[in-house]
């Protein structure tokens, strides 16, 4: 089960039409423009519906190690609204979270 406290979600509107917003999310010099992921990241698609949803699974070292880099989930969902704009939900979800080698257990805390 995965816990909600783990998940970022955005939700806004936009005055561009769901094309345009399609545009910017799945075209790959467009998304660096705005999205400007750091450069040792790795992206890659993991699930695209058109025009509705696209999933990218984003790898980069951050805290993990080269032999198991931090990932997660950023998932982009859009549909159309009634004045041509857009509505636009972010959502960025760890895959797994790093464990901590020191949890602060009172054991732990007690053999230090």
């Amino acid at each position: 089960m995965k816990d909600d406290a783990d998940t970022l979600v955005f939700e806004t509107t936009l005055d561009a039409p769901p094309e345009k917003v399609w545009r910017a999310l799945s075209i790959p010099e467009y998304l660096e423009r705005w999205l400007q992921p750091p450069a040792d990241a790795e992206i890659s698609v993991v699930a695209a519906d058109e025009n509705k949803s696209l999933t990218y699974r984003w790898r980069e070292p951050g805290e993990g190690t080269a032999a198991e880099p931090e990932e997660s989930l950023v998932t982009f969902e859009i549909s159309p609204r009634e004045d041509g704009g857009t509505w636009f939900r972010l959502t960025h979800a760890p895959i797994a979270l790093p464990q901590p080698a020191n949890s602060n257990e009172p054991v732990m805390m007690l053999a230090a």
